[in-house]
């Protein structure tokens, strides 16, 4: 999908485009610097597709109670920044099946 002609987006990636190829250094944060101005100016600019991907994440097979993907909300949200994760997963009521393993 081609961005709006003219548009912020289209000129973000002409910038960035440009950034590739700039050999200047001071040239390239100059770039850099417009690329910001047009987030503060016209954005944010997000892309949404990728939101909530899918993640390994590893647990013993003895600690027990740990909720898995198809148990949470949206498929589970692992390490966003807008809460705290994993204490909005109620850590608190996962146990070990065999305590005395586990000791300190």
């Amino acid at each position: 999908m081609a961005p709006e002609p003219g548009g912020p987006v289209e000129r973000l990636w002409k910038l960035h485009d440009q950034s590739k190829t700039e050999a200047d250094e001071l040239a390239r944060h100059r770039l850099v610097w417009e690329i910001t101005k047009i987030h503060i100016k016209e954005g944010p600019f997000f892309q949404g597709s990728v939101s909530n991907s899918p993640e390994i994440v590893l647990v013993h097979q003895e600690l027990k109670n740990v909720p898995r993907r198809n148990n949470l909300a949206q498929g589970g949200f692992t390490a966003p920044w807008i809460h705290p994760t994993p204490a909005v997963y109620d850590p608190e009521v996962m146990f070990w099946s065999a305590p005395e393993k586990h000791k300190g």
